[in-house]
Order: C-alpha cells, then sequence, then structure tokens
C-alpha cells in the first residue's frame, strides 16, 4: 500500500525526443524483466495479484494468467490487497467510505462509520487499518481497526497514516515535541515509542521492521527501526552534500520520502532528483547489504509509486508532481536470470569542467543484466561492485574511462579515451581585514586569501577602487561602507563581501531612534550616553524604524495611519510623510539610501499583498512587489541586490531581485515569521518564527542558494532579531519569556539567555558591536545589554509601549 504525503515535422520531433531521453535517462533493468500491464495509479501487489485504480475505476492483474480485470467500481483511489481481499477509498455516492471486495465472489461490502474524505486503508489478514476524523485540538486524526471476520470497529489511538503486519500497527501522530512514530500490538494492547522528529510520517511495517519518512527537507529521506535491536539507521541519505551538482544542492538523499514500502528483506522507494547517489527513478534496497540499487531510471522530478512482494516490483507515476506524461502501469521481477551477457556502455552528467571535478557515471547497459561493474577512471583509481559510481577529479587532465560489466553468461568492456577533460579550478575570493569599525580617518589593511586567482578587483563602498592584491584604503567619512572583492583567473570569478563601519567620533551618537507606539512619539536616545535628547511626534501606532546609512534620515512606519514619516535626523523633525499600503509593520533601507522598502498588507485580498518601494530622493511609491500573505518584516542584503520579506500568514518567507524587483524565490519557514536580520557577509538570513504552545524558533536560511539550513529552538513568542557587526552573534527578542535568546552563529546553538524587561520587541545592535538595545513593549523602557558579558548595563524610560521594529540605531548622527 502506497501513503502520498499530499504530420512529419512532428513526427520528426518526436523521433529526437525519445532519442535525448534514452541517452539521458536510460534504464538500468532489461526490457524482459519489465512489464507495462495496465493503465493508472496508485499500485499495489499481494500474492500473484497486483491492484490499482484508472479514473476512479479498480483493476485487477494476475501474475500467473496475465489477465487484467476491471471491478465493478467508481470514484476510488488507494487500494490495497491482500489475498483475494481488496479494501479502496471509495467517494461513489459522494459520502466517504471504504470498500472491501471479495475476488472470488467478485462482492463487496462497505466501511461507513468514520470514513473521511482522507483515509486510506491498509490491509492484512482479516483487519483494516485506517485514519479520519480531524481533531483541530491536538492536530491528530483517529487510527481505526475494522475486524472483518468479527464485523467490529476499533479505535485504536490518535494519529494517521496506519500500516499494519500481523498484530501490529505503525501510525504517526503530532506530540508536543514534534511528530511520532509508534507500534501497536492488537492482542497486548501495549505501545512502543519508535521514533520521534519534527516532519516524520508515513510508517510502514513488515516484520520487526518499522521504516517512515522524514520530511525535514524537500521530499525526504527514509530510516528505519527494528523493533528488537532498537537500531535506527537511515535507508537514505540525510542533508548530506550534494557532490554533484556543488552548491545549488544542500541535501542530497532527501529526495527519497514520498513513496516508500517494505516486504521481507527489501525496501522500494521513488527518488525524484538526481546526485551522488544516482538519478531519479525506481529504487530498491536490500536490507542486509545496506545497499541500493535502481531498478528504472526516470527525468528529474519524476515520483513514481512502488510497491514490493517477493520478487515483484509494481509502480506508476505520481500525476501531483508532473514531470513526465506516462500513466503506465510496470512490473518488475526480480526473479529472471540473465541468459545474455551484457554490452558496456555509460554516460556520465558531465565531462569537462575545473577541478575539483565531480562527475556521476551511470552503467547504461544493454543486453543482459549486469552482475558486476568495475570503474577505470584514468588516474589509477578503480571502483567496484557499484553500479553507478560518483568520481572526484582533483587535478587538470584528460581521462580515459572505462567500464567493465559482466553477469553469469559473460562480460563486456567499453573505453572511452580522454572522456572526461578537467581544467584548473575556479577562484575562490576571500579575505581578511584589520578593523571592521573606527574613527575617521580610519586606514585598513586588506590582505588577500584567495585560492586560485591571478586578478583582483576591490570595490572600497565610497567610490574608490583597486587592482592591487593587498591594498591599503583610508575612510575620511562616517558611514557604513560595504566592500567587495572579485577574485579572478582565466575560468571565472568569485566575489566577497564585508562591512566597514567608519564612526562618528565619541560622545555624538550614534542615536537609537525608539517607536514608541503608544504614545505615536519617537525617543532618540544617544548610545554614548544613554540619554533620551528628543521626543518626535509621528502618525499613529508608530511601529517600524530604518536609518539611512549616512545616518541623516529615519523612516518611521505609522500601523494606523498607514503612512512612513520622514525625520531629518538633525532637526530631529518630520520633514516628509508618505502614504503607503495598510497596516505598514517593517521597513529597511538599501545600503546606498535610495530605496525604502515597506510591506502593504491586504487581509481581505490576499493576492494583493506587496511590497512598496519608495525613491527617497522623491519620496514617493516608485514600484510594488507582490509577496505573501501579511508581510511584516524586511532586510535587504548588505549588497542590496535582495530583499528579504517574513510573510506572516504564508509561513514563507519571499526573496525579492531588486534590479528586475521580481520574487525569485519563496522559502518556506515556521509559523508567524516576523523578524528577519541577515548578516554582514550576506550569507546568512535568521527568521523569527512563534510555532506556538512555548515553542519559538528561529530558521537559518542560506542566502546563495535560499533553503532552510538550521532551525535553533529560542523562547516564547520571538518577534525580532538582530546579528552583530562581525556576524558571530544573534540576538533574539522573546516576547512571552521577557529574555534575550543569545545565538551562536556558527554552531547555530543558544548560548545565553537574558532577562530584559516585560515583553521585549525591538532589538538592534551598534555599530562597533558592543552593545545591544532591547525595547520592552510593556515597560515602557528600553535595556542596553553589553555584548561582551551579555548583562543588562543600563535601562531607560522612554514612551509608551515601544516598539521600533528594524535596525533603529544609526551608524553616525547628521
Amino acid at each position: 500500500m502506497n501513503i502520498n504525503k499530499r504530420s512529419y515535422s512532428i513526427a520528426l520531433a518526436s523521433i529526437i525526443l525519445f532519442f535525448l531521453f534514452s541517452i539521458l535517462f536510460p534504464t538500468v533493468a532489461s526490457a524482459v524483466q519489465i512489464i507495462k500491464i495496465g493503465n493508472g495509479t496508485d499500485p499495489a501487489v499481494h500474492g500473484n495479484k497486483v491492484v490499482w485504480t484508472d479514473n476512479g475505476v479498480i483493476h485487477v492483474y494476475d501474475l500467473t494468467a496475465r489477465t487484467d480485470t476491471a471491478v465493478d467500481s467508481s470514484a476510488a483511489s488507494h487500494p490495497a490487497i491482500y489475498g483475494n481481499k481488496i479494501v479502496w477509498h471509495d467517494m461513489s455516492s459522494g459520502t466517504p467510505k471504504l470498500a472491501i471486495y471479495d475476488i472470488p465472489t467478485a462482492t463487496k461490502d462497505y466501511i461507513t462509520q468514520n470514513v473521511d474524505q482522507y483515509s486510506k486503508p491498509a490491509i492484512y489478514g482479516d483487519r483494516i487499518v485506517w485514519s479520519a476524523d480531524y481533531n483541530e485540538t491536538s492536530y491528530n486524526y483517529n487510527v481505526y481497526m475494522w475486524d472483518m471476520s468479527t464485523s467490529t470497529l476499533t479505535k485504536i489511538a490518535e494519529g494517521n497514516s496506519p500500516d499494519i503486519y500481523e498484530t501490529k500497527i505503525a501510525y504517526g501522530y503530532d506530540g508536543d515535541y514534534g511528530r511520532n512514530i509508534v507500534v501497536y500490538d492488537v492482542n497486548t494492547k501495549e505501545t512502543i515509542n519508535v521514533h520521534y522528529s519534527d516532519q516524520v510520517f508515513n510508517p510502514h511495517i513488515y516484520g520487526n521492521k518499522v521504516m517512515w519518512s522524514d520530511f525535514f527537507n524537500r521530499d525526504g529521506y527514509i530510516q528505519m527501526h527494528d523493533l528488537e535491536t532498537k537500531e535506527i539507521i537511515d535507508v537514505t541519505s540525510d542533508h548530506t552534500g550534494n557532490t554533484l551538482y556543488g552548491s545549488d544542492y544542500a541535501d542530497a538523499g532527501a529526495d527519497t520520502g514520498t513513496h516508500p514500502n517494505i516486504h521481507g528483506d527489501k525496501i522500494v522507494y521513488s527518488k525524484s532528483g538526481d546526485d551522488q547517489f544516482g538519478y531519479a527513478g525506481v529504487y530498491i534496497y536490500d536490507i542486509p547489504s545496506a545497499k541500493s540499487t535502481p531498478v528504472y531510471i526516470y527525468p528529474k522530478g519524476t515520483h513514481t509509486t512502488p510497491d514490493i512482494y517477493n520478487n515483484t516490483i509494481v509502480w506508476g507515476i505520481d500525476s501531483n508532481y508532473g514531470a513526465i506524461n506516462d500513466t503506465g502501469i510496470y512490473i518488475y521481477d526480480l526473479s529472471v536470470t540473465n541468459t545474455l551477457p551484457p554490452v558496456a556502455e555509460f554516460a556520465a552528467n558531465t565531462t569537462y569542467g575545473a577541478a575539483p571535478l565531480v562527475v556521476l557515471f551511470i552503467d547504461t547497459s544493454t543486453g543482459g543484466v549486469p552482475t558486476s561493474w568495475i570503474w577505470d577512471f584514468g588516474d589509477e583509481i578503480y571502483s567496484k561492485h557499484a553500479m553507478n559510481a560518483t568520481h572526484t577529479f582533483t587535478k587538470p587532465g584528460n581521462y580515459t574511462i572505462s567500464l567493465t560489466v559482466g553477469n553469469e553468461a559473460g562480460n563486456s568492456k567499453v573505453m572511452k579515451p580522454n572522456y572526461i577533460v578537467v581544467t584548473n579550478p575556479f577562484p575562490v575570493a576571500n579575505f581578511s581585514i584589520n578593523a571592521t569599525h573606527g574613527y575617521p580617518p580610519l586606514s585598513i589593511q586588506f590582505t588577500d586569501l584567495s585560492q586560485n586567482a591571478t586578478g583582483w578587483c576591490w570595490d572600497f563602498g565610497d567610490g574608490n577602487n583597486s587592482t592591487q592584491r593587498n591594498p591599503v584604503h583610508e575612510y575620511t567619512d562616517p558611514g557604513i561602507y560595504s566592500v567587495n572583492l572579485t577574485a579572478s583567473n582565466e575560468n571565472g570569478t568569485d566575489s566577497k563581501l564585508t562591512t566597514i563601519t567608519v564612526m562618528q567620533p565619541f560622545g555624538v551618537g550614534p542615536f537609537a531612534y525608539i517607536a514608541n507606539s503608544g504614545d505615536n512619539t519617537v525617543s532618540v536616545i544617544d548610545t554614548a550616553t544613554n540619554n533620551v535628547t528628543a521626543i518626535i511626534p509621528v502618525g499613529n501606532y508608530t511601529m517600524g524604524v530604518a536609518v539611512s546609512p549616512d545616518g541623516k534620515k529615519v523612516y518611521v512606519t505609522n500601523f494606523f495611519d498607514s503612512t512612513i514619516s520622514v525625520i531629518d535626523a538633525a532637526k530631529n523633525k518630520v520633514t516628509a510623510t508618505i502614504p503607503v499600503g495598510n497596516a505598514p509593520r517593517g521597513v529597511a533601507i538599501s545600503p546606498d539610501g535610495k530605496k525604502v522598502y515597506v510591506p502593504h498588507t491586504d487581509v481581505g485580498a490576499p493576492s494583493n499583498n506587496m511590497i512598496f518601494i519608495i525613491d527617497t530622493a522623491t519620496n514617493e511609491v516608485e514600484a510594488t512587489v507582490l509577496v505573501g500573505v501579511v508581510p511584516f518584516g524586511v532586510a535587504v542584503t548588505p549588497d542590496g541586490k535582495k530583499v528579504y520579506v517574513t510573510n506572516l500568514d504564508d509561513k514563507t518567507v519571499s526573496v525579492i531581485d531588486t534590479a528586475t524587483n521580481t520574487v525569485i524565490a519563496t522559502i518556506p519557514v515556521g509559523n508567524n515569521p516576523r523578524g528577519v536580520a541577515i548578516s554582514p557577509d550576506g550569507k546568512k538570513v535568521y527568521v523569527a518564527c512563534d510555532e506556538g504552545s512555548n515553542n519559538g524558533y528561529i530558521y537559518v536560511i542560506d542566502a546563495v542558494k535560499n533553503k532552510v539550513t538550521a532551525r535553533v529552538p529560542v523562547g516564547e513568542f520571538p518577534s525580532e532579531v538582530a546579528v552583530t557587526l562581525d556576524g558571530k552573534s544573534v540576538y533574539v527578542t522573546n516576547g512571552l519569556s521577557n529574555t534575550i535568546s543569545v545565538i551562536d552563529a556558527t554552531k547555530n546553538k543558544v548560548t545565553a539567555t537574558i532577562p530584559v524587561g516585560n515583553s521585549p520587541s525591538g532589538v538592534a545592535v551598534t555599530p562597533d558591536g558592543s552593545w545591544v538595545y532591547v525595547t520592552n513593549y510593556a515597560s515602557n523602557n528600553v535595556s542596553v545589554i553589553d555584548t561582551s558579558t551579555n548583562k543588562v548595563t543600563a535601562t531607560m524610560n522612554v514612551g509608551r509601549s515601544p516598539n521600533s521594529f528594524g535596525q533603529f540605531i544609526g551608524s553616525l548622527q547628521a
């Protein structure tokens, strides 16, 4: 049973496409072993019978007689079979029910109690299990069992996606600390806790083996638990770096969780991606040897639906995922022996590139099916017994590759001279600086640490450049400067970014601008003295704050007015009021000070939520970008090329390309994402999410790949986040815990928890990284934290309900 988580020119084109498919996506098994037995979806196999659905009609295929029989049925889905009994989800009457069909007598019976539209049955012997009746309080369904021998219905427990073997039922459920996989014994009434994690689903059981899918990343990976030894193993890889495609993919193996099944000592599964473990397709995993073998290869993105019984594997294509248009139901016989020797052939995912070049070689041999493989990579390194091999070429050169394949009928060898061409490696930009901040004139020594570079281009962020390898540059004016090194060689370029802060002389700022939501004012704090130097009237319920890089302007969002107040920082007066969209919360300004980004919320029309882009020279909205539902926080990367927006109701982060003003990525994160901050090097994005039930998390996003790479538990109701200038520490406000969590950015681990005032909301770091300022919404004050000790050293009273959502501390005062 499969459980899903949710004219001439034309003829010529068809021939070409078929030829390309045959080269790029070769099958693995011999044609004599694979037979198409019909069309449809959701196949399952038991004994000598295969069942599936085709447009709502159940089909039964007899493997012995090779006959296909259509069962009197309609609106059927998710069939399961045991012996001569078939059970499926039936919507023929418009009301969900489970149909039970007896093959010899062609009679049907129905289960109508406690069945809903999501119920997917599993069967073993006289027992049928399924889940239904979602409980919004516990976030669980109920697991039910029907005993055909006694016609009795039993509620087993709260949970979902059950499977059954003999007297044991495996299922999953949502607990207080994540998802749980458990096994229930029908006879002893004992429940065994097998495993818990955040995203574990789709349990299956056979004998003493329980397996499930962990969907923490992408399409999930498979794990298995032995009920006797209590050992848990990874059947497919979990979050391993993809050495086949490099930095574009971070989680090789996390593409195997959608359709696994188990029988005996073998597991079958669908692989939807390409990496060093193989191409997309149908795979079989042998438990004793812990080896996976491809059965049939498909184009990347294809999701198959395999099931297994003894030596028979059956599968179809899950049309919900697209990729290819194929409705076939296929069977593969593991017991077929070879009568022909193989004819060796192979292909590679790439044949040219810079060192270190990682190449996936895949066996495409024809004739008889090989049982042995020997690869010679031309660099005195060999690989034996691997059908597909991944090899890294570390030195430039031309490499001759050969593959020898064999079976009991004979062997064959193919050699391809100079098949792999490896060039010199690409440059990797890197450098160090002797200081990250200081007072003008500030002289900085830049030291190149790049690898494989023959040229250097420095952009110091103040209009000056250099092509020296190790230049010295002097900054004369206060400000925040983004420094970029582009290293190059004959193969290409690579860049690295850092930030230099030149501060105003001591005693004159920088200033913190505290948005007092309850007073409709902004309190100005001189961080050199921690004195409130001005109180500025603004709009109704001020929330977000952003200070221009030169410190001359402050932009404040007014939630109920739907405006932005523009403050002249030299005069501490509002000089302009800009109408924007509904309920503006966060606000951010580009590193060059030319653009301001502010969210517009339209709860009544989710498709009308957007980011307004304001030209600071004219104080007018010059463009809008559609994002997710209820955009909240905004942050701009140090190079100004991307904007990250948290979408409160979508549980996502939108990534905007500032050159085109288009969303280039939408990243799933946790519940209620609010605050967002970016590391000084622009490589990491931190998002504060409130998961409820005292569970707050910071989601860490790789800004290069736009993928979540870590999730760090923090306090209750995290709302805002800030990163220190060196990028080593992240500070998080926990609104219901009345604390600040301090995260070690290298380890993604909380290293300190600091008590502050009531309901901390906003947090910002001074330009020199020495102090963290926290606005305490319910205490009407601001806490100052010494970053060297992570202790509160001062508390200043301000206006009512201080918010200051954003980077509310300037680099200097005009």
